[in-house]
């Protein structure tokens, strides 16, 4: 069954600027008339806002996902 709500990664894509154009408008518009979305928006935007910060400030490891993906194909 397909959700008439916007996804996490629809949400994080929004917060960040990487929506195009063409879906932007009706996600803007969904976002005007659900209030479920508007505030899973704002959990999207606070876990974007502290994944960027980590990065920024050295605290988060970029190369753990290459590291144990390797090691479970071993």
């Amino acid at each position: 069954m397909k959700s008439d709500h916007l996804s996490a990664l629809d949400l994080e894509c929004h917060h960040l600027g990487m929506v195009p154009e063409p879906e932007l408008a009706a996600m803007e518009e969904h976002l005007l008339s659900c209030s479920s979305c508007v505030n899973r928006a704002a959990i999207a935007q606070q876990f974007a806002d502290a994944m960027r910060a980590a990065i920024i400030a050295g605290d988060f490891d970029l190369d753990w996902l290459e590291r144990n993906s390797e090691k479970k194909r071993a």
